[in-house]
């Protein structure tokens, strides 16, 4: 399983790192970033995931030491259980909302939390012991974490995300992820 989780992941950064190139000098791309991690459901499901942001042009409640902004996270992720062997592919859109510390006032540090709800789409609708009975996703994620560097352009986090389709279809098993995540922002 690792060996064919490795092979898809280097397929996908190579493929990423040609759409990404210069990404500093792409205006839409304001950071990429990386994730792993497991499932919560007994499934012995990996996860995979590359990402590309943009940042909204908005920030709300810039007055005091903490404030809210946003980002756009487009997603592919490759996901496999141990179950069965069974893999598949997901493609992600989602508006995150992220509670922000001021960098001015935190040392160099960055404290976080972010949420969001997007869609997905998956290359198949079972994956071990879960069937999701639909290729179209939902996706709710919590998460928490820490920009740090001289412009605060890494950021180390952990996800917490429910992928289900919402009652759609059945049946609805839906899968829970625990995900660690690392960023790099163009500043």
């Amino acid at each position: 399983m690792i060996k064919t989780a490795f092979t898809v992941l280097a397929a996908i950064l190579m493929i990423t790192r040609a759409a990404v190139g210069s990404a500093a000098d792409t205006p839409w791309i304001d950071s990429v970033s990386v994730a792993i991690g497991k499932d919560d459901g007994g499934n012995e499901t990996s996860v995979f995931r590359l990402g590309l942001q943009n940042n909204w042009e908005r920030s709300w409640f810039n007055g005091g030491a903490w404030y809210l902004n946003g980002y756009w996270d487009v997603t592919l992720a490759y996901m496999e259980s141990d179950i069965d062997h069974t893999d598949l592919v997901d493609v992600g859109l989602t508006p995150v909302f992220r509670l922000q510390r001021d960098a001015e006032l935190s040392s160099g540090v960055t404290p976080f939390a972010e949420a969001g709800v997007g869609a997905h789409l998956v290359s198949d609708t079972e994956l071990g012991r879960h069937d999701l009975s639909s290729t179209f996703l939902f996706g709710s994620q919590i998460g928490v974490g820490l920009g740090f560097g001289n412009s605060g352009q890494y950021q180390l986090s952990y996800r917490f995300q429910h992928l289900s389709n919402a009652d759609i279809e059945t049946p609805n098993d839906g899968i829970e992820l625990h995900l660690l995540r690392f960023a790099y922002a163009f500043r």
